[in-house]
């Protein structure tokens, strides 16, 4: 036997306040911490722009961006304590780095250097080749 219950409604709410918000980001990604320093790119290649975003630090103080022990980049706080600086490695090494600011306080972020390569550009150079060794056999073969 199916005993079916008729649907129940609630009276409207009298109270003012807004319905919860319904733009949800897609990503799940997690907001930044109080020591995180924030990357515009998740990874680059040799030449690409990267730039840091931080906060935190003594208005007007000196940020100092390192990564591996190497300096690649600097700015000064603003009058909030928060800074942009461009980051430039100056050695090309594939993996993930990871960029320190230093300002009194040390933000941390890390980004994954891309190295590609291409081979295509020696087939010309393997066919001249193979043509001067075949017209070598054959001057020597045939005086």
């Amino acid at each position: 036997m199916t005993t079916t219950t008729p649907p129940t409604t609630t009276p409207p709410s009298t109270t003012d306040t807004p319905p919860p918000p319904t733009d949800v980001p897609s990503t799940s990604s997690t907001p930044p911490g109080p020591n995180d320093l924030v990357l515009d790119r998740p990874s680059v290649q040799p030449g690409d722009a990267l730039s840091a975003t931080g906060k935190g630090c003594t208005p007007g103080e000196r940020v100092t961006l390192t990564s591996d022990g190497e300096r690649v980049g600097g700015a000064y706080a603003d009058g909030t304590g928060a800074f942009t600086a461009a980051v430039e490695f100056t050695r090309i090494e594939a993996g993930r780095h990871t960029v320190v600011a230093d300002c009194g306080v040390r933000l941390t972020g890390a980004v994954e250097q891309v190295v590609t390569s291409s081979s295509g550009g020696h087939s010309g150079t393997l066919v001249v080749l193979v043509f001067f060794v075949l017209a070598g056999i054959t001057v020597i073969r045939f005086p």
